[in-house]
């Protein structure tokens, strides 16, 4: 009983001690305002996204919180398509975009991200109309975190909301299973400590100091495994063989994705938005996958057959023959066709020969198969248009709108940077055509009552007036080509950057479009 009560007494005098310190803090004043870094990853409203502001002229805002952004740094450096105005004026539309990196705009700048660029569309079309066209996507989100986001996003009177996801789906659950798998009891016990303001003091203490990226490329190259994002450990490890997804993590993930989906419409609907939910696309024809595996109960007979087919394609395929490859590959297709670089490569012989349609078939095939994966599974996209359709939302299919403007339908390196992020055109493109589907909507005003006239700057002027947006593609390219160990593409990027850096100023110009 005495030891007991000693405990006790600690217990009693530690929350006694942290009371005084929380209550002097009130006090004086500190601590106010969200912290310095956000304890949660976002799976929390602990920290919100948006924060209150005040513009240069004194007017209220919210933007977007520095705790929540991946560089805190970012946060001296005026982001208007991250805010909105904190009172809504009359009349006024306003949309928000969620999404991970993709809509986020990676690696541009948010004023490049195709949210920009639809409210630069809406704007001129609607001279009259008080238009707010918000990014509040964050890069590695996905469903789990962004039902989060909505759920913040259903107080601010949002008119639209727009939803571009998926690519995200089989990361949550793997890299941050310490805060989802966490006991709910204990999980609201660490939200109402981090939202003190003794933890906002404490936070706004932490040093900020990941490592320099271009370190960290070259530690990928060495193979130390410490690489910088979390996320790019796992899937390294995973372009090295290991690490891989079980059927089971998969179903959930599926599962999950269609809940979620479901949970964000039924959020947004419910504060009296719109939602448009609009598929994904990625870089079926030119990024080939990081990882293929055999199907199981794959036998050493079965292998040494697969193997001899396989190699004589590739012999074919180096000769230029691509007839008799796709005749070997095919043999080799019968006994396995769940190695995703046969299809891969399948793919590259029928384009060679014109076929594009069996082509633009073995590509997303392969995409699917890849284990790492570099992107969405290519059936998100029918999850994704019936739940727009059982839940009587807006719907745009951007992957088909990205194939029938890409070269022979072959979605590849003319649209994305690289593996799943969208260049600036496909920015353009995805704007444009969000824009359609709202005037066709009667959103936020008539269609008779939309003007024309508006024109997007072309994507070579705004490399020209922002040699920076050149740099951002090349260092994008570059650790994704690390963390898949592609070294001789690492090696091409680093040579472009070179010869980039050698006419372009430091640092970013910040010229906005």
């Amino acid at each position: 009983m005495a030891r007991l009560g000693l405990v006790a007494f600690g217990i009693l005098a530690g929350l006694v001690v942290l009371g005084t310190l929380e209550l002097g803090l009130w006090l004086l004043g500190a601590g106010e305002g969200p912290p310095g870094y956000d304890p949660f990853a976002g799976f929390s409203t602990a920290v919100p996204l948006f924060e209150r502001a005040e513009r240069e002229d004194a007017t209220p805002i919210y933007r977007v919180s520095p705790a929540r952004l991946d560089d805190p740094s970012l946060a001296s450096v005026p982001q208007p398509e991250r805010e909105f105005l904190a009172e809504k004026p009359a009349g006024a539309f306003r949309a928000f975009v969620v999404g991970g990196s993709s809509a986020a705009g990676f690696p541009y700048p948010p004023e490049y991200a195709f949210s920009a660029w639809l409210g630069r569309r809406l704007r001129a079309a609607l001279p009259g109309t008080p238009i707010e066209v918000v990014n509040a996507a964050l890069s590695g989100y996905g469903s789990r975190r962004e039902l989060v986001i909505v759920r913040e996003l259903a107080r601010y009177q949002p008119d639209l909301l727009i939803v571009y996801s998926g690519h995200n789906e089989w990361a949550e659950s793997r890299y941050y299973s310490r805060l989802i798998d966490m006991d709910p009891r204990l999980f609201r016990l660490r939200e109402r400590l981090f939202t003190t303001r003794l933890f906002t003091v404490v936070s706004r203490l932490r040093p900020f100091g990941d490592p320099d990226p271009e370190e960290a490329v070259q530690r990928l190259l060495r193979d130390q495994n410490q690489e910088f994002v979390e996320m790019f450990a796992v899937f390294s490890r995973r372009v090295q063989g290991s690490d891989y997804a079980s059927a089971a993590q998969l179903r959930q993930r599926d599962l999950l994705f269609r809940l979620n989906l479901e949970e964000i419409v039924h959020a947004a609907s419910s504060a009296g938005a719109r939602v448009m939910l609009l598929t994904v696309s990625q870089n079926f024809a030119d990024w080939p996958p990081g990882a293929s595996t055999h199907r199981s109960g794959f036998s050493g007979a079965e292998e040494a057959g697969w193997q001899a087919a396989f190699e004589a394609g590739e012999r074919a395929a180096a000769a230029g023959a691509c007839v008799p490859a796709i005749e070997a590959y095919e043999r080799a297709l019968e006994i396995d066709d769940e190695f995703a670089d046969l299809h891969y490569r399948i793919a590259a012989c029928h384009r060679a020969l014109g076929r594009m349609e069996a082509a633009r078939q073995h590509y997303r095939r392969a995409s699917d198969l890849d284990r790492v994966p570099h992107g969405a599974p290519t059936y998100f996209n029918e999850v994704v248009r019936e739940v727009a359709t059982e839940r009587g939302q807006l719907f745009l299919d951007v992957d088909s709108l990205l194939e029938r403007e890409s070269e022979d339908g072959l979605v590849g390196d003319d649209l994305f940077i690289e593996f799943a992020h969208p260049n600036l055109r496909a920015h353009q493109l995805i704007a444009e055509a969000v824009g359609e589907e709202l005037r066709r909507a009667a959103l936020p005003r008539a269609a008779n009552v939309w003007g024309d006239g508006h024109v997007d700057p072309t994507p070579e002027s705004l490399y020209a007036a922002n040699p920076e947006l050149r740099l951002r593609e090349h260092k994008a390219i570059r650790v994704v080509c690390a963390v898949a160990r592609r070294e001789s593409c690492v090696a091409e990027q680093e040579e472009a950057l070179r010869s980039l850096q050698g006419g372009a100023g430091p640092g970013d110009r910040r010229v906005r479009p």
